[in-house]
């Protein structure tokens, strides 16, 4: 069974209206993003404790920190990459680690164990890249390991993890070479829409196979349809190529028992809008709940 929630700057850009919005289509669970215009890092200590009070206002859990950790250069160098949620100007990897621990904090505040994290900008694997990821996550873990959190790395079609395949080498790379305190505050954070993006064609069954496992804690979901030459439209959860009933009934049979929250970037507007959002929340939940895996709010 599992709890149903979304990303709150998916539904609008008023984060008040959005948690009440959330608690009327009889959801219970926001994950934290992007919050009157401005990304969760970078909230000062007022306005945290003002998201604070609404999210309790509204009865809503906080599922995690969709922090953008790690959409940056591995080496630590300034690089130019178009991409989404990411902070320009904090590239090296002191800065990275300060971030980190700011994520870390709010998901503390917000009473989550989960930060969202990325793999770095992309680049071909390498036992260069290799070297340099475990060092990087090794570092991470054991920001995680003080804060009593655990990081969930997610596939990105920019990052060097963009596939389930990919999140699966890594995941193997560091149960390798992290120690098991590290380890345990490492965990796998699956998009099949974001590998099926980057062309991984069986994101599922042949991608979650890969991540499927202890490791997985978290699940993002959003629906696509592939536009030749272009960037894939995005559309509700079952009208796209990814068989997300059967993705479902693999989560169920794989022990999954963490939150599914909605990414759906259905935007027909152009922008977040509550209707859009709404679709997208009715044909998740209503598939969740005709396959009998749909937790009570």
């Amino acid at each position: 069974m599992f709890h149903l929630g979304i990303i709150n700057d998916e539904v609008t850009r008023d984060f008040e209206e959005t948690c009440g919005l959330i608690a009327s289509w009889g959801l219970r669970h926001v994950e934290l993003r992007v919050l009157w215009g401005k990304n969760v890092l970078l909230l000062d200590d007022a306005q945290v404790e003002e998201a604070a009070a609404i999210v309790h206002r509204h009865g809503l859990t906080v599922t995690g920190i969709a922090s953008p950790v790690f959409k940056s250069p591995l080496d630590g160098r300034p690089l130019e990459r178009e991409a989404d949620f990411s902070l320009p100007g904090v590239e090296s990897a002191e800065a990275q680690t300060e971030l980190l621990t700011r994520a870390c904090k709010l998901a503390t505040r917000f009473g989550a164990r989960l930060v969202r994290v990325f793999s770095f900008w992309r680049e071909p694997w390498t036992p260069e890249v290799d070297e340099a990821l475990v060092a990087r996550f090794a570092a991470a873990a054991d920001v995680a390991r003080r804060h009593d959190v655990v990081l969930g790395i997610e596939n990105e079609p920019v990052c060097i993890v963009g596939t389930g395949r990919e999140l699966g080498r890594l995941r193997e790379l560091l149960e390798a070479r992290l120690t098991p305190e590290q380890y345990a505050h490492v965990g796998l954070l699956w998009d099949p829409g974001n590998a099926r993006a980057l062309g991984e064609l069986d994101a599922y069954p042949g991608g979650f196979a890969a991540v499927a496992g202890p490791k997985l804690v978290h699940v993002h979901v959003k629906d696509l349809v592939p536009v030749e030459g272009g960037r894939p439209r995005f559309v509700p959860t079952g009208e796209g190529v990814i068989d997300y009933r059967g993705q479902f009934r693999a989560l169920a049979a794989a022990g999954y028992r963490g939150s599914v929250v909605l990414e759906p970037h259905y935007q027909p507007a152009g922008e977040p809008d509550a209707a859009s959002a709404l679709t997208c929340v009715r044909a998740t939940r209503d598939m969740l709940a005709e396959l009998g895996l749909l937790a009570e709010a």
